[in-house]
C-alpha cells in the first residue's frame, strides 16, 4: 500500500513538472513569436516613414512638414508609434575631417562651441578628430591616439576610421556618459563628410555654434525668427534679426556660411510597435537621394 502510494505521488510530480515546462516552453515560443510580429510591424513603420520622406518633394526641409509629425496609430491588434529627426540638423562628428585626413577648421571650429555651451572639455573636438583620422600620432593638442586607449581598462586601439555611430563617443578620450548625454541631441555620425547643417532643423545649441559670443539663448530666439515654412536661403537667414542682432552684421568676423543649407538628405526612423505583451523598437537611418528614393543604411534594435 505504501509502495503503491509513493509510485502514485512520483508519478505526480513528475507529471506536474512536465506540465509547467510545457507551459514555459509554449509561453516562451509565443513571447518569440510575437516579438517577431513586433518587428515586423516596426519594419512596417519604417516603410510608412521612408514613403512619406519620398513623397516630400519641397524645395526645403522644416520641422512644419509631415515628415517631422510624431504619429500613433492602431494597427492590426498592435500599436504603432513612430518619429523622424533629421540627422543633418546636428553637428556631423564626421565632417570634422573634410574627407581625407585634413581637418575641416569650420566644422571643428563648431563642435568647440558647442561643447563650450554645453560646459564641456574643448579637447574633446581634438580627440574626435584622431579618433576619425588615418593617422597614428595625435593630430592637435589634446588629441589621442592608440599610446592612450592602450593603456586603458580594458585597452583598446583609436579606430581611426569614420565614426558608424554616435555611440562610439562613449569610447573617446574625455566622454563620459553625462557628457555623452548632452552630446546625443546635437550630433550625428553621417557617412558622408561634407554633409551641411540644416539650418531649419537645428537646435538652438548647433544654431549658437555658428559664431562667437553666441549663448543658448541666442539659438533659440534664432528659432523663433525662423519662418514657420523654414529659410529658403542663407542670406534671409544671415540677416534675420534675433536679439536685436545678426549672424551677417554683428557677428561676420566668426561666423561662416560654409556647410549650411535648408535641405537634408539623412534621416532618422525611430519606430516602436507593441504586440500582446511584446514590444520592438527600431532606429533606422535612411538617406534620401533624388535618383535612388530613400534607402536604408543601417538599422538598430533598442537603442541607436
Amino acid at each position: 500500500m505504501i509502495t503503491a502510494v509513493l509510485i502514485v505521488a512520483l508519478v505526480t510530480a513528475v507529471a506536474v513538472t512536465m506540465a509547467s515546462k510545457q507551459q514555459f516552453d509554449i509561453r516562451r515560443t509565443a513571447n518569440i513569436f510575437n516579438n517577431d510580429i513586433a518587428y515586423q510591424f516596426a519594419l512596417g513603420a519604417e516603410d510608412y516613414a521612408r514613403n512619406v520622406l519620398e513623397s516630400d518633394t519641397s524645395s526645403t526641409d522644416h520641422l512644419g512638414e509631415d515628415w517631422a509629425q510624431e504619429v500613433a496609430v492602431p494597427v492590426e491588434g498592435a500599436m504603432l508609434t513612430g518619429a523622424v529627426q533629421d540627422l543633418q540638423g546636428r553637428i556631423n562628428l564626421n565632417s570634422l575631417l573634410d574627407g581625407s585626413t585634413k581637418v575641416n577648421a569650420v566644422m571643428l571650429k563648431r563642435f568647440e562651441r558647442l561643447l563650450r555651451l554645453l560646459d564641456l572639455d574643448e579637447q574633446i573636438a581634438q580627440a574626435v578628430v584622431d579618433w576619425i583620422d588615418g593617422g597614428i600620432e595625435p593630430e592637435l593638442d589634446g588629441g589621442a591616439e592608440d599610446d592612450y586607449y592602450m593603456l586603458q581598462t580594458p585597452p583598446y586601439r583609436a579606430a581611426n576610421r569614420l565614426m558608424v555611430s554616435v555611440s562610439e563617443l562613449l569610447l573617446v578620450k574625455g566622454v563620459d556618459h553625462e557628457a555623452y548625454q548632452l552630446l546625443f541631441p546635437h550630433v550625428s555620425a553621417l557617412p558622408n563628410t561634407d554633409s551641411g547643417i540644416n539650418i531649419n532643423t537645428s537646435s538652438a545649441e548647433v544654431l549658437a555654434s555658428l559664431a562667437d559670443n553666441l549663448t543658448v539663448a541666442d539659438g533659440e530666439a534664432l528659432i523663433e525668427a525662423r519662418p514657420d515654412e523654414g529659410f529658403d536661403n542663407i542670406a534671409n537667414f544671415e540677416t534675420a534679426d534675433f536679439n536685436g542682432q545678426s549672424l551677417l552684421n554683428d557677428h561676420s568676423t566668426t561666423y561662416k556660411k560654409d556647410f549650411l543649407g535648408f535641405k537634408s538628405s539623412f534621416f532618422l526612423v525611430d519606430a516602436m510597435a507593441e504586440f500582446d505583451q511584446s514590444t520592438a523598437q527600431l532606429h533606422s537611418l535612411v538617406e534620401r537621394t533624388k535618383n535612388d528614393g530613400v534607402k536604408v543604411l543601417m538599422r538598430s534594435r533598442g537603442a541607436y
